[in-house]
C-alpha cells in the first residue's frame, strides 16, 4: 500500500532574499498479517508527526516573514545613507569657494548628527 501526503509550499522574496520551502512526505505501508491495529498505530504516529511538522512550518513561516521585513528595512536605510552621503559630497563641492555657506552646512550637519546620535541611543536595546 502506498500513500503520499504532500502539502505546503511557502515562498518569500525581498531584496537579497529568495526562499522557497516545500514540504512533502511519502508514506509506505505494508499490511501485516497480525491485523490492522499495527497499521492504525503507524498511521496515528505519522499523523502526529505531520501535525508537529506543520506547526513548525507555520512558526518558521512567521519568523521568515519578520526576517524579510527586517532585511527590506535595512536595505532602505542603507540606500538612504548612500543618498545622504552623495548629496553631502555634492553640497561640499558646490560650496568649496564660499566659507560662510560651508560653515553653515557644517553647523547644520552638527545639529543633525547630535539628533541622530540621540535617536540611535534611545532606540538601541541594552545588552
Amino acid at each position: 500500500m502506498y500513500g503520499r501526503t504532500s502539502w505546503s509550499s511557502y515562498r518569500a522574496t525581498g531584496k537579497g532574499v529568495d526562499v522557497k520551502i516545500d514540504v512533502h512526505m511519502n508514506v509506505y505501508l505494508r499490511p501485516l498479517e497480525d491485523g490492522s491495529e499495527v497499521i492504525i498505530n503507524h498511521l496515528v504516529a505519522i499523523r502526529r508527526m505531520l501535525t508537529e511538522s506543520k506547526k513548525r512550518e507555520i512558526a518558521m513561516s512567521v519568523e521568515l516573514d519578520a526576517l524579510t521585513v527586517k532585511v527590506q528595512e535595512t536595505t532602505t536605510v542603507a540606500q538612504s545613507a548612500i543618498a545622504l552621503i552623495n548629496g553631502l559630497a555634492t553640497q561640499i563641492a558646490d560650496l568649496k569657494d564660499d566659507p560662510a555657506a560651508l560653515q553653515a552646512l557644517a553647523d547644520s550637519l552638527g545639529a543633525s548628527s547630535t539628533a541622530l546620535a540621540a535617536a540611535i541611543t534611545a532606540n538601541t536595546p541594552q545588552a
